[in-house]
């Protein structure tokens, strides 16, 4: 059998060129249902502000993350990243005023707040929470403008306030 050399290179292109792409195909497919490992979450890593939305929830449990945003419902123990977009939130009414930040999740704390003056910060993130194991409903995090340090609810004006229920 008398086979030329360049229909065997052609073929052996042509099957390479197939794995390849098999291959590509299948990672993104796997990334986008989630199971791609992600880079470690340490304090290193952050998940990256969204220019286009309010803001992105990543989730991480037994070694992989994913991006949760759109869900309500949580894992007790899971660890959560919370990046936020506050230039979405570019109609605040008061200069300067107090930006105040709120979490149930274990590994934040009680209400905390800075001024701010007329440059607004451009993101935040909250990073390594865990969801909590004794509510049913939690804040995963809510954010409150007032227009002095009084910090009087009369006077506050909640911007945002995204809220969870443990998975039972």
């Amino acid at each position: 059998m008398n086979i030329n050399k360049k229909y065997i290179i052609i073929f052996g292109t042509l099957i390479l060129l197939l794995v390849i792409i098999t291959g590509v195909v299948t990672y993104y497919k796997e990334k986008a249902a989630g199971l791609v490992e992600l880079p470690e979450q340490n304090e290193y890593f952050s998940p990256p502000i969204s220019k286009d939305k309010e803001y992105t929830i990543w989730c991480y449990g037994d070694g992989m993350g994913y991006d949760c945003s759109n869900e309500e419902f949580f894992e007790s123990g899971e660890s959560v990243v919370i990046s936020v977009n506050l230039t979405q939130f570019d109609n605040i009414l008061y200069d300067p005023y107090f930006l105040c930040w709120y979490t149930d999740l274990k590994g934040g704390s009680e209400k905390q707040c800075m001024s701010r003056s007329a440059s607004p910060l451009e993101g935040f993130i909250l990073k390594n929470q865990i969801i909590p194991e004794d509510k049913g409903i939690f804040t995963l995090l809510k954010f409150t403008i007032y227009p002095d340090n009084n910090f009087e609810e009369a006077n506050g004006i909640t911007i945002m306030d995204l809220t969870g229920k443990l998975i039972k």
